[in-house]
This record gives C-alpha cells, sequence and structure tokens, in this order.
C-alpha cells in the first residue's frame, strides 16, 4: 500500500478519527509532507475538533523525531480542542511520549479506539461538571 491518510467525523460522538496508513517519516521533508496533508485535512472543519488518532500506521523514525514533535504540537494548537491516541509501534510511541513531554502536548495514549474515546468523554464530562463549556472559549454562567 502506498502513503494514505483519511479522517472520519464520527457524529454520535463529535469526534473526528485520524487513520494512517504507510506514512513512515524518515526526514524532515515527511514529516513536513505529513503535516501539510494533515492539515488539509483538519482544515475543512468549520472549527477545532476533538481528534482520535490511530498511530497505527504512522511511523516515525529516529531521524525524524525532533522535528515530528514540533509539527506534531503546532498542528494539535492550531486545529484541535484535545486529541488522544491509540496503537502504534513501540518507536512512533516513544516519539510521542518524548515530544509530549519536550513540547508540553498532550500525550494521551491509550491501547484502543474505544479506551481512548473514554478517557476523551470523561475530560469533557469532567469539564463540564465544573461549568466549563469546550466549544464557547469559557465557563458558563449558571446565572441568567
Amino acid at each position: 500500500m502506498a502513503w494514505n491518510m483519511s479522517f472520519e467525523y464520527d457524529a454520535q460522538n463529535d469526534v473526528v478519527t485520524a487513520y494512517f496508513t504507510d506514512c513512515l517519516l524518515m526526514n524532515e521533508a515527511d514529516v513536513l509532507r505529513w503535516r501539510k496533508e494533515v492539515e488539509d485535512h483538519l482544515s475543512k472543519y468549520p472549527s477545532k475538533v476533538d481528534l482520535l488518532i490511530n498511530l497505527d500506521g504512522l511511523v516515525v523514525k529516529f531521524t525524524a523525531g525532533r522535528v515530528f514533535g514540533k509539527e506534531r504540537r503546532d498542528v494539535l494548537e492550531r486545529y484541535t480542542h484535545r486529541s488522544y491516541r491509540f496503537g502504534g509501534d513501540e518507536m512512533t510511541r516513544m516519539f510521542v511520549l518524548t515530544s509530549g513531554a519536550i513540547n508540553g502536548a498532550a500525550v494521551n495514549h491509550y491501547a484502543t479506539r474505544d479506551e481512548a474515546l473514554a478517557a476523551l468523554q470523561a475530560e469533557r464530562e469532567a469539564l463540564r461538571k465544573r461549568g466549563f463549556s469546550p466549544f464557547s472559549g469559557g465557563f458558563v454562567s449558571s446565572k441568567v
């Protein structure tokens, strides 16, 4: 198979899931290609999204790790409210964890999509209980 990525909107859960096939990031050029294609997909949504990322099919090699960390953070800050990951090979998971620590990006990695979705929903619920509306830009007043 050739390099491919797709993004599917799950209306029931109001979340976008990213899927990758044979996206091998070996150098800066690969990472910049990845970023452009991810931005092309995510820019089609009218506002920031909650994103689940299937790391299966996305392979980040050591030679691309540092650049990937910065580009990943920038893309997620621009296009997402929050993101959760699942799957992936050991090297890619390591780069996600490391780049999250270095660049201040959330890691949120789980074994399966269902676990990642459950964690996302738990975060949403915790924010709602505190009166925060993640889509209005701030806290919602209970006073009328």
